[in-house]
C-alpha cells in the first residue's frame, strides 16, 4: 500500500485533490477475492453497499443513498465503471474483476465530469490494454461446491498500433441456506459468467483510443425468498390484539384468538398437507427455506464503449461514447410449499446512452481547469408482476370470507370449496411503468494557483433534465375465475356481471353478463340452463348466492387497484458548485475547506394509480480537511470534518393505500391501514462527522491501512413517516420520526488491512494478509421498527499463501467472513439472515 492517486487523464495524488476521497487498489482486493459491491465497500471509509438481491441493493455515503426497487429515483451515490457513468446503481450490482483501482469520493460531485451525484461517487477502473503480452489465470475452488475462475489475456496486434485485452470470470456455487422444498436448490447460489474486450488504437503518439465491449448473459440466480419467520406479539403496547381478524400465517396455520377472546383454529383447507406452522417458523432452527416457486431471479447486463483522447499541444479533448443494458425478472413465492402466489415478483428492462465531450489544459500553469458536456438519455421499462394458484383464495380470504365458503358453508361447503379453489386460480396482474429520461449538462471546474502554497478550485454544473413517467396495471388473464370478476375497477372494464355483496344481481345487467351468471351457477352448483337470461342464477338460493357474492368480493380485492395508462412529465435546471480553497503548509501537510452544493433531480410517479410530484432534492455540504505525510512519507493520514443538510431528501417512503385501506375498513379490519412503497421527499435530513484514511509502511515488508468514520445521518424533519408494525394501533396514518437515525447508518465504522510478505528461501514469497470492518448498531428497516435494529458487527476475510517473487504462481488460502459474523435484526414478524457465511477456499493463480 503506498501514496494513493486518483485516475485521471494525468494521474493525480490524493494529497493533491482537495475533497474527501479513497483509493483502494485491484492488487489489494484479488489478494482476499474481493469481486462485488460488498467486498470493495468494506475497504473504504464511511461507505456502504446495503444487502438485497441484484435489483434491490444500493451504496450509501455517510449514511446517505440506502434505498431499495426505486427506479423512477436517482441514486445518491453514482456509480462509474470505465468512464462510463451508470445512472442505474443496479448496473452495477455485479462481479467486478481485472481491476486496477477503485475510488471513493465523498460529498456532492458532479463539476468534475460525468454524471452529478447528491452523496459521492464510486469509480472503477479496470485494467487497460498494454502493447506487452499478458497472460493471467486463477482458479479458486472451496466451501459449497465453488469454483470461480478468472483470466486475462492481451498483448500487442499491431506493434505499437492495435493492442487488445480479454477478460472473463465465471463465479459458480451453491448458497449456504437449502431448499426444504427442492435440495437441488439454494439461496444465494452464485451464478455468474461475464467477459470484457479491449481494444487500444494509437494511430499516432497524440491520439489513442479506446474501444471496449463487456457481456453477462442472463443467469438465473435464486435469492428472494431468503426469510426466516417468526411469531408476532400476541398485544399492541396499548394491549390490544395484533391479530384479532386472524389475518396472519399463523391464524391460517395455527389458529387466532379474537376480541371477544374466542379461539379460531387453523384452516382446514390447509390442514394435513404436510406443512404447518411449526414448519412456518422452523427455518431459523433448520437453516433452509421451504417455498414452491424456485425460479430465481434471472439478470443480464451488457455495454460497450469507446473513447478517443487527443492531445494537441497546451490542452487534451477527449469523448467518451457509452451503452448499457441491463434486465432483471423475478418470480417470488409467499413463502410456503402451497399453490398460493405464482410468477410473481417485478422485472426491469433498463437501456442508457451517454456521450461525453471533455477539454482540459495541462498543469502547471496559474490555473488547472477542465470543462466539459455530457448528454444522457435512459428507457426503463418497471414490470410488476402479480400471479395466484389454487390455494390462493383460501389464503388470502379474510376469515368471515372463509367461514362462509368453507366452514359455515353446510350442504353447499362443495360449491363453496370449488369457489375458493378457482375464484384467483391462475388470474395475472401486471403493472408497466416506463421512465425515460433525456439529461443534458455543462460542467467546469478550476484550480486558480495563486501561489505555490495557495489554490482555489472552483467548479460550476448546470443540468437540464426531462423526464416523463407513465404507469398502467391491468388484469391480463383471467384464470379459472373469470366470471366471477367485478364489472369494472376504477373505469377499466374486466365483463363481469353486476352483482351486490349478498350475490343478488344488481338490475341493469346485459344479456351477456347474465348469461354469465347463469354460467356461475351451472358450473359450481350443477343448474341446468334454462329459460331467459339470469333466471338460472335466480333459482340459486340466498345463501347460494351469498356464496357467490363472497367469493366475487374476495377476487376483487385481490386483484386490487387497477389502472389504464396515467403519464407526468418533469423538467427542470439543476445546479452542481463548488468553492474549495486549499493551502499547503510544507512537503508533508495540506489543508482545505470545501463548500459544495448539489441538487438532485425529481419527478413524477404513479402512486395508487395517480400521478404523485418528487421533488428535487438539494444539498449544502461543508468540509474541512487536512492530508499529511509522517516520517519520511512511511505514513499517511488523512483526515476530514463535514457536515450536509438535505432538503427534500428523497427516499423509499411508505404512502398509504387509499384503496386497499378502503377494502380493509369495509371488511371490518382492526388497524386497517396500508401502505405502498414508492418514492418521495422527507423535508430534512442532516450527516455530521469525522472520516479518516490512513496508510502505515514503517515496517518491513508489512503495510497497514487504516480507515474510520464517526458519522450521525438522521431525520431533521420527518412529520409523514409511516408506521412501524409495532405501533399500528395508533389512530393517525403517520407519526413524527424527526431526530432518528437514517435506515442503514452506523455511528461508528472502522477499517483495518494489513499485507505482510517475506521473502523465503531464494525465489518464493510467503504472504498473509486480512481485512476487518466493524460497524456499529444501526435500524435496517424503512420504517425504522424497533425489531430493526442489528447490532454492533465485525467481518473479517484473511489470505495466506506462498508463491514465487515475480509471481508466476502462487497458491492461498482464502477465508472470507472468518468468524462467521451472521448478526441480523429481530424483525416483526420475519428476517432475512446474512447471505455470505463463512467461507474457505484455496485459489491457484499464475501469469506470464
Amino acid at each position: 500500500m503506498k501514496e494513493c492517486w486518483l485516475a485521471r487523464p494525468d494521474p493525480v495524488p490524493c494529497r493533491d485533490v482537495p475533497q474527501s476521497a479513497s483509493v483502494v487498489s485491484g492488487q489489494e482486493l484479488a489478494r482476499e477475492l474481493s469481486l462485488d459491491l460488498g467486498s470493495i465497500t468494506r475497504r473504504a471509509s464511511n461507505v456502504q453497499f446495503n444487502q438485497n438481491n441484484t435489483r434491490g441493493a444500493s451504496l450509501s455515503i455517510r449514511g446517505l443513498g440506502k434505498r431499495s426497487f426505486t427506479e423512477t429515483q436517482d441514486p445518491s451515490v453514482g456509480v462509474t465503471v470505465d468512464g462510463v457513468p451508470y445512472a442505474l446503481t443496479q448496473l452495477a450490482n455485479f462481479s467486478f474483476y481485472d481491476v486496477d483501482s477503485v475510488e471513493v469520493t465523498r460529498g456532492p460531485r458532479g463539476t468534475e465530469g460525468g454524471l452529478a451525484a447528491s452523496s459521492g461517487k464510486v469509480n472503477v477502473i479496470s485494467k487497460m490494454p498494454t502493447f506487452s503480452p499478458t497472460a493471467e489465470l486463477s482458479a479458486a475452488y472451496g466451501q459449497r461446491e465453488a469454483i470461480i475462475l478468472q483470466g486475462a489475456l492481451g498483448g500487442s496486434v499491431i506493434r505499437d498500433f492495435l493492442a487488445w485485452r480479454g477478460s472473463f470470470l465465471v463465479d459458480k456455487g451453491r448458497g449456504f441456506y437449502t431448499q426444504e422444498y427442492d435440495d437441488n436448490y439454494s439461496l444465494y447460489n452464485r451464478d455468474r459468467l461475464s467477459g470484457r474486450a479491449q481494444l487500444l488504437f494509437t494511430p499516432t503518439s497524440n491520439l489513442t483510443a479506446r474501444f471496449t465491449a463487456d457481456f453477462e448473459p442472463r443467469q438465473p440466480q435464486l435469492q428472494n425468498g431468503l426469510t426466516f419467520y417468526h411469531d408476532v406479539p400476541f398485544r399492541f403496547a396499548d394491549g390490544s390484539l395484533v391479530d384479532p381478524n386472524g389475518t396472519q400465517a399463523k391464524a391460517k396455520l395455527f389458529g387466532f384468538t379474537n376480541n371477544a377472546g374466542v379461539f379460531t383454529g387453523p384452516r382446514p383447507y390447509f390442514q394435513n398437507r404436510g406443512f404447518t406452522w411449526e414448519d412456518y417458523i422452523g427455518g431459523e432452527k433448520r437453516q433452509s427455506v421451504w417455498f414452491n416457486e424456485n425460479k430465481g431471479q434471472t439478470v443480464s447486463n451488457q455495454g460497450g464503449s469507446f473513447q478517443v483522447d487527443w492531445d494537441i499541444g497546451e490542452h487534451l479533448l477527449s469523448s467518451i461514447t457509452g451503452v448499457r443494458e441491463y434486465s432483471f425478472d423475478a418470480h417470488n413465492d409467499e413463502g410456503t410449499p402451497f399453490d398460493i402466489s405464482v410468477d410473481g415478483g417485478g422485472g426491469v428492462f433498463y437501456r442508457q446512452w451517454t456521450q461525453e465531450l471533455k477539454v482540459r489544459n495541462k498543469p502547471g500553469g496559474f490555473i488547472d481547469y477542465t470543462a466539459g458536456v455530457i448528454g444522457l438519455k435512459t428507457k426503463d421499462d418497471i414490470i410488476g408482476k402479480t400471479g395466484w394458484g389454487a390455494d390462493a383464495g383460501a389464503w388470502f380470504a379474510t376469515n368471515a370470507q372463509y367461514n362462509t365458503l368453507d366452514r359455515n358453508a353446510g350442504a353447499d361447503r362443495g360449491s363453496g370449496l370449488a369457489l375458493l379453489k378457482d375464484v384467483l386460480q391462475d388470474a395475472r396482474v401486471k403493472e408497466t411503468t416506463r421512465v425515460e429520461t433525456e439529461s443534458g449538462a455543462l460542467f467546469g471546474e478550476s484550480a486558480l494557483h495563486f501561489t505555490d502554497e495557495f489554490t482555489l478550485t472552483a467548479g460550476l454544473r448546470l443540468t437540464l433534465e426531462d423526464r416523463t413517467t407513465s404507469n398502467r396495471r391491468v388484469l391480463t388473464k383471467n384464470g379459472a375465475g373469470g366470471a366471477l370478476n367485478p364489472v369494472a375497477i376504477r373505469d377499466v372494464p374486466l365483463g363481469g356481471f353486476d352483482s351486490a355483496a349478498n350475490g343478488n344481481l344488481n338490475p341493469g345487467n346485459s344479456v351477456e353478463q347474465l348469461n354469465l351468471a347463469d354460467q356461475v351457477a351451472n358450473r359450481y352448483f350443477g343448474k341446468s340452463l334454462a329459460g331467459a337470461p339470469g333466471e338460472t342464477y335466480d333459482t340459486l338460493t340466498a345463501e347460494q348466492k351469498r356464496l357467490v357474492g363472497t367469493a366475487k368480493t374476495l377476487r376483487a380485492q385481490q386483484i386490487g387497484r387497477l389502472n389504464e395508462k396515467v403519464k407526468g412529465d418533469y423538467d427542470d435546471l439543476l445546479i452542481t458548485a463548488q468553492l474549495t480553497p486549499s493551502y499547503r503548509f510544507n512537503e508533508d501537510l495540506t489543508g482545505y475547506f470545501s463548500w459544495q452544493y448539489g441538487e438532485k433531480s425529481g419527478s413524477v410517479i404513479a402512486v395508487n394509480g395517480l400521478p404523485q410530484r418528487v421533488e428535487p432534492e438539494n444539498t449544502h455540504a461543508l468540509e474541512l480537511g487536512l492530508k499529511s505525510f509522517w516520517l519520511d512519507k512511511s505514513v499517511i493520514f488523512n483526515i476530514d470534518a463535514f457536515v450536509m443538510d438535505i432538503h427534500n431528501y428523497q427516499q423509499s417512503v411508505l404512502v398509504v393505500d387509499d384503496f386497499q385501506t378502503a377494502i380493509n375498513i369495509a371488511n371490518g379490519q382492526a388497524n386497517p391501514t396500508v401502505y405502498v412503497a414508492a418514492q418521495g421527499n422527507v423535508k430534512k435530513v442532516r450527516a455530521h462527522g469525522i472520516e479518516f484514511d490512513g496508510v502505515i509502511n514503517t515496517i518491513p515488508n508489512l503495510s497497514i491501512r487504516l480507515n474510520g468514520a464517526y458519522n450521525v445521518a438522521k431525520y431533521i424533519d420527518y412529520k409523514n413517516a409511516a408506521k412501524p408494525e409495532e405501533l399500528a394501533y395508533l389512530p393517525q396514518p403517520y407519526i413524527d420520526q424527526g431526530g432518528k437515525l437514517l435506515p442503514g447508518a452506523s455511528k461508528w465504522q472502522f477499517a483495518v488491512g494489513a499485507e505482510y510478505a517475506l521473502p523465503v528461501f531464494d525465489n518464493f514469497m510467503w504472504h498473509t494478509s486480512f481485512n476487518t470492518t466493524f460497524q456499529s448498531k444501526f435500524n435496517n428497516t424503512d420504517n425504522l421498527s424497533a425489531y430493526g435494529w442489528l447490532d454492533d458487527r465485525a467481518r473479517t476475510d484473511a489470505a495466506i499463501g506462498i508463491g514465487t517473487r515475480d509471481r508466476v504462481w502462487d497458491l492461498s488460502l482464502i477465508g472470507k467472513n472468518i468468524f462467521n459474523d451472521r448478526r441480523h435484526e429481530i424483525g416483526w414478524n420475519s428476517y432475512s439472515p446474512d447471505p455470505y457465511p463463512r467461507w474457505f477456499g484455496i485459489q491457484l493463480s499464475g501469469k506470464l
